[in-house]
């Protein structure tokens, strides 16, 4: 990315606009500063994050994002290397910085307007279920997981439903009934929301993090496995990922040679 891209994503959110903030371009939404550019040099921007938005994206893009040193950096000021950074990845975190600073009445009224676009009716809040049917949903994706033998993985709680994990690491987790949450990159997330809606989906709460939501009943066996060891491969530390490439090494393909005319 170059700092006119920054630039123009950052512009083309709601009622954003481009000021100047200490020597160097902002951009605010309601007069609230949610990003900078050029500082501390013309190789880096600046988004506004939360603390918590912040751990993730510098834990998942490391190479794109770090902390702002110091007081504003524990705040969730963080640095965005443009080298580094593709158009998705950019989008979202300035999406994230923007839905931080922007005025209530404008998310609320921006909220109506997608919901007034929508083709098909929202679905209803799912009831309320118990652990049993919680633990009936998980119980396919533990199957999924024995069935890639992948090392590592352990049942465990995350927001109060089953999940999986690998050394400590959210692979999925239950939603309700019907919906995983996977981990994932956001680039592979936007692909596939666009190449399996009827699987693959987001809600409001997800935008912008590297996870997407899947409908249990409309995935095969087969690709629920194929997306947990995708997970695993994006959380798994380097050293088990090495044990267990050494322990399966890759089978060599056969080159076909082409038969000589007599």
């Amino acid at each position: 990315m170059t700092p006119s891209q920054f630039r123009r994503i950052a512009l083309s959110l709601p009622e954003a606009v481009e000021g100047a903030h200490m020597g160097h371009v902002d951009f605010r939404v309601g007069g609230k500063i949610f990003a900078t550019l050029g500082h501390p040099d013309p190789a880096y921007g600046m988004v506004q994050l939360k603390p918590d938005q912040q751990a993730l994206l510098v834990e998942t893009s490391p190479k794109v994002f770090t902390p702002v040193p110091g007081g504003w950096g524990r705040q969730g000021s963080t640095h965005v290397r443009l080298a580094a950074a593709d158009a998705a990845t950019l989008k979202n975190a300035l999406t994230m910085a923007w839905t931080n600073r922007a005025p209530k009445a404008l998310l609320a009224g921006i909220g109506n307007r997608k919901t007034a676009r929508r083709k098909t009716p929202e679905r209803a809040a799912p009831p309320k279920v118990d652990r049993a049917s919680l633990d009936r949903a998980f119980a396919r994706a533990r199957k999924a997981a024995k069935a890639t033998e992948l090392p590592g993985i352990e049942a465990a709680t995350s927001y109060g439903t089953p999940s999986l994990t690998v050394r400590g690491k959210l692979l999925l987790r239950v939603k309700d009934t019907d919906t995983l949450v996977f981990r994932c990159t956001l680039e592979d997330k936007a692909m596939l929301i666009e190449a399996a809606p009827e699987i693959y989906f987001e809600t409001d709460h997800y935008v912008g993090w590297p996870a997407v939501l899947v409908r249990l009943s409309a995935i095969s066996d087969a690709e629920l496995a194929h997306r947990l060891e995708k997970a695993w491969q994006l959380q798994a530390p380097k050293k088990l990922k090495a044990e267990y490439a050494n322990a399966h090494p890759a089978k060599p393909t056969r080159k076909k040679t082409a038969k000589r005319k007599t």
